[in-house]
């Protein structure tokens, strides 16, 4: 039901004279939301089980995501506040993800080394050793994707995405980056 309104609200709106560009642009929309989203899109639920099978069980996707962001946000390490941000939810969502981490040894509540008051979450080694076996694994799920893609057409792709990624942190900065 909700797919025919999507459907139908598409066709009311590319009623409306619309530029080339603004259909590629929606065209770059869909193919981003279909490797993000779609069943055998590159974050889908069927890849995302293959590369998650190496952590411990369970690890959902939202508590490999919270390890990712833990691992490249130190230091210092984020605060469970930083963890709610990023998962656009309350504190006690991100508490819960991270007690099941911790649980599994894969984080670890820190003092802050500035503020006392202040507790961080960082990864163990353990939990270090799981999201590199994780990477790595996702790397080589990527490899196999685009394994008969010429070396020049993933360079070209590696160059346009961060290019883009580039184009968004300045264009759509963080609240309080400008």
């Amino acid at each position: 039901m909700a797919d025919a309104r999507c459907q139908e609200r598409w066709r009311r709106r590319t009623l409306v004279s619309v530029s080339d560009r603004d259909e590629e642009l929606r065209g770059l929309d869909a193919v981003l939301q279909e490797l993000r989203h779609a069943r055998h899109g590159l974050y889908g639920p069927l890849v995302r089980e293959r590369f998650l099978g190496g952590l411990p069980a369970g690890v959902t996707p939202t508590g490999y995501r919270v390890l990712r962001f833990v691992e490249a946000s130190t230091p210092p390490p984020p605060t469970v506040s930083d963890i709610a941000a990023l998962l656009l939810s309350d504190r006690a969502r991100a508490v819960r993800v991270v007690d099941r981490l911790a649980a599994a040894g894969l984080v670890t509540r820190v003092r802050d080394t500035v503020d006392r008051r202040i507790r961080r979450v960082a990864l163990t080694d353990t939990g270090r050793r799981h999201v590199a076996v994780a990477a790595a694994r996702r790397t080589r799920l990527l490899g196999e994707a685009i394994a008969d893609w010429p070396d020049e057409d993933l360079a070209r792709l590696t160059d346009y995405l961060e290019r883009l990624n580039a184009s968004v942190a300045r264009q759509l900065p963080v609240s309080g980056d400008r």
